[in-house]
């Protein structure tokens, strides 16, 4: 993994973890998830157009596009249910978490990558350490503890948060492969994509409300953090392979972790912490396995 491509996911994976800090301390998630839609929209228009009157899109790039927008609502939706039944320091590992486990192979037998040893282990650490995070110690039977965790109520979610992020990554990759242009697809895929709930919403408008009275300033920043982070990610991925980038961005796990266990006070520090650490080193290791 090149240099570039990893400083390029790093500064991605300190917004990604802040504006997931954001929302979960918002009371009304989807709505306010709705509203930094409403923003992003406005505030990335003027640089969406100018880079879409260079472009002439196929209809399989419009197809590509839309079905990128409709994995990415489903992402706000699932993603906001679980930030509502669950710690940020679970949440987030586990919704993330899934997308290391299954991106690397997928993007082997549908894109053709081959990852070598070193970024194989890699990956392997990064896995480790997401299940590392879940430990309520270190214990005898608290080895067992995550898989118990995946009965608790915002385990369900947090898996389903984990597959749309695995989805949209190869989806991503295949479309910014393809040639369309990464800003214009970030503003299509992100606060457009956001737009999509309006359907699920609509029906909430006190919590509407409430959101845009309550959060207006955290509004802006997550809309201008979530969509400026991932347009990052897709510049990623024009220099490394996305089974490489989607396990390096889970150093925002690492984020993540420590704004749950310092900034929201959650429990069980020791574990999640060391648990962080094994996905640093392998991060480490994904970026000797590009050299």
């Amino acid at each position: 993994m090149s240099p570039l491509a990893l400083l390029l996911v790093l500064i991605a994976t300190l917004s990604h973890a802040s504006w997931n800090l954001l929302t979960k301390q918002s009371r009304h998630r989807l709505a306010f998830l709705w509203w930094t839609g409403v923003a992003g929209s406005v505030l990335y228009l003027p640089a969406a157009l100018v880079v879409a009157s260079g472009w002439a899109p196929s209809a399989a790039d419009w197809a590509g596009v839309a079905g990128g927008a409709a994995i990415r609502a489903g992402y706000f939706v699932a993603l906001g249910t679980a930030y509502a039944r669950g710690d940020l320091s679970l949440v987030y590992p586990l919704a993330r978490g899934t997308a290391p486990l299954l991106v690397p192979p997928l993007a082997v037998l549908l894109l053709g990558e081959r990852p070598s040893l070193v970024g194989w282990a890699g990956i392997a650490l990064i896995a480790l350490g997401i299940y590392t995070l879940h430990l309520p110690g270190f214990g005898g039977a608290t080895w067992l503890g995550p898989f118990r965790a995946l009965r608790s109520p915002h385990a369900g979610y947090a898996l389903l948060t984990g597959c749309f992020t695995t989805t949209y990554s190869l989806v991503d990759a295949w479309n910014i492969r393809r040639g369309v242009p990464p800003l214009l697809y970030a503003y299509l895929t992100i606060p457009v994509a956001a737009l999509l709930l309006t359907p699920v919403v609509a029906r909430r408008s006190g919590a509407l409300a409430a959101a845009r009275r309550g959060g207006g300033l955290a509004i802006l920043a997550v809309s201008v953090l979530m969509t400026g982070g991932y347009l990052l990610v897709l510049l990623a991925l024009r220099l490394a392979p996305v089974s490489y980038v989607a396990p390096a961005r889970e150093l925002s796990i690492v984020v993540g972790t420590v704004l749950g266990v310092t900034a929201l006070r959650e429990p069980h520090a020791v574990p999640r912490l060391a648990g962080a650490s094994l996905i640093v080193a392998g991060v480490l290791l994904l970026a000797l396995a590009g050299r």
